[in-house]
């Protein structure tokens, strides 16, 4: 689900936050917490109860049982799923397909790296394919909200539902994605993952893939990104027609401070860093 767009202007003194999610972002002890006060407040005694927390509470009592399913889910996931060795040759054939060349991530900023794991998958580096706390957190937020605010997807499934799911993506599907996610990480590492969803995804105005990016908008090699223009690219995939530079400005000035923000959260960059990122002009000005 696409991010509504911020109303914001470029001013040094902007501080880059990130907005609260919901009650329930922790998952040490605010799970418990909230647990707790679930089963133990009035509202869930008697024909006052109401459908809404009844479901809260099974996915929260589901969560105590996450991790048995979690030993099950990988074992299954090895089993039954297609082979996916053939990760690189798809990622190549989606470059060939539209005229790119594989970036290696030797050749990536560090920041972009960093921008692209902060907005889509904090979690990155920690988890196995399937992040359970940003699921859940991402089930609460939607229940909360009463609507779909977050996606809870990895960088891994969404490179998963890119290369072999195509079009095909519902929610019948889901187990499935997250089982050939299990299976993708326990195949290759980190990195090349990271290389290949950076090489495959599009990012909008026909670029497909980093290298084609730092092209099509900025006439740059990748090495040569800056923050500014790495934060600014790694917003696109989520929406990567809607925050087009070209077509929209103002809604990818907006994706940017969202990235901005978010790094600076997670400690990859200075709230002054943000701010001089977010002020530089990168030729495409947002007129309002």
């Amino acid at each position: 689900m696409m991010t509504p767009p911020l109303s914001i202007s470029a001013s040094p003194a902007l501080t880059f936050q990130v907005p609260r999610r919901s009650p329930w972002v922790g998952f040490s002890s605010s799970t418990r917490s909230f647990y707790c006060a679930t089963y133990n407040s009035s509202a869930m005694r008697g024909p006052r109860r109401t459908r809404r927390q009844q479901v809260i509470a099974v996915i929260v009592a589901l969560t105590l049982g996450l991790p048995a399913l979690f030993g099950i889910a990988v074992v299954a996931g090895l089993i039954i799923t297609p082979p996916i060795d053939d990760m690189p040759k798809r990622v190549d054939a989606i470059l060939k397909e539209h005229g790119g060349d594989r970036v290696p991530l030797t050749q990536v900023p560090d920041q972009l790296s960093e921008a692209l794991i902060a907005i889509e998958d904090e979690r990155f580096y920690q988890h196995r394919g399937m992040d359970t706390q940003g699921l859940i957190r991402a089930l609460l937020t939607d229940l909360y909200h009463h609507r779909a605010l977050e996606g809870g997807s990895t960088l891994t499934q969404q490179l998963i539902k890119l290369l072999y799911m195509g079009n095909d993506d519902d929610g019948w599907r889901k187990p499935e994605d997250l089982l050939l996610a299990l299976k993708l990480e326990a195949r290759f590492d980190k990195h090349t993952i990271l290389e290949s969803y950076l090489n495959a995804v599009y990012y909008g105005h026909g670029a497909y893939g980093i290298g084609q990016a730092a092209d099509v908008y900025f006439h740059m090699r990748t090495d040569q990104l800056d923050l500014a223009r790495a934060s600014m690219l790694a917003g696109l995939p989520q929406a990567p027609s809607f925050y087009d530079l070209y077509r929209n400005p103002c809604s990818a000035r907006a994706r940017q401070f969202n990235v901005l923000a978010q790094m600076a959260h997670d400690g990859y960059i200075s709230q002054e860093q943000a701010a001089a990122a977010y002020n530089e002009s990168i030729g495409f000005p947002c007129k309002y």
